[in-house]
């Protein structure tokens, strides 16, 4: 499944209204869906009921419980949703810290317990980090998300086969200029399968 959003202006806090176009039918179900006053996107799922190939190398499980690993505190006021994630470093990026690596290596979680597919965790997970360009930065700078695409693997591969909710998120800057920057992100869950990939464009607000 393959999700494209463009986002016109910031979304306002709170309940979202959501305007669902025309479905287009065939092996290839697309709709294109409305945020009042905010973006757009592109919604597309192709059909296919055969074996899944994985070419994308899958990562090693982690050693240790990631529960034991120091917490990021992400302060609530600043990120409110960042009250609904448990997130535990891998690698030495922090917002803010001025590092040389504009890339996050995490191990992350929800904290609200909802009853999400698989599908729709990732979705919410693939967004969850600040851009890349935060963990080289040591004062905050508006860098706001204009498009993002996202792909799904199967629900047949991603689907929970333990009790872990866990996931590995490798989130980084690949290229930047003075006001444009673009962002790559993968998903992978606690057996090491790739869940899902993400790409944003963002703007640079200085």
């Amino acid at each position: 499944m393959a999700v494209t959003a463009h986002l016109d202006r910031p979304v306002p806090p709170g309940p979202a209204e959501l305007t669902v176009g025309e479905m287009r039918g065939g092996r290839t179900v697309s709709c294109h869906v409305t945020l009042t006053d905010a973006g757009s996107a592109l919604v597309r799922l192709a059909r296919d009921t055969g074996a899944t190939t994985l070419s994308a190398p899958g990562i090693e499980p982690s050693p240790v419980d990631p529960a034991t690993l120091p917490p990021l505190e992400i302060p609530v006021d600043f990120v409110p949703f960042s009250q609904h994630l448990d997130i535990r470093p891998i690698n030495s990026a922090r917002p803010f810290a001025g590092g040389d690596s504009p890339e996050f290596d995490v191990w992350i979680r929800l904290l609200t317990d909802l009853d999400f597919t698989a599908q729709e965790r990732a979705a919410v997970l693939l967004d969850a980090l600040p851009p890349g360009l935060f963990a080289t930065l040591t004062t905050p700078v508006a860098i706001p998300t204009v498009e993002f695409t996202a792909h799904f693997m199967p629900e047949s591969v991603t689907a929970d086969h333990s009790p872990s909710q866990w996931y590995r998120l490798r989130h980084g800057t690949v290229w930047a200029t003075d006001t444009l920057c673009v962002d790559e992100t993968e998903l992978f869950d606690a057996a090491g399968r790739l869940a899902a990939r993400a790409r944003q464009l963002r703007r640079i607000l200085s």
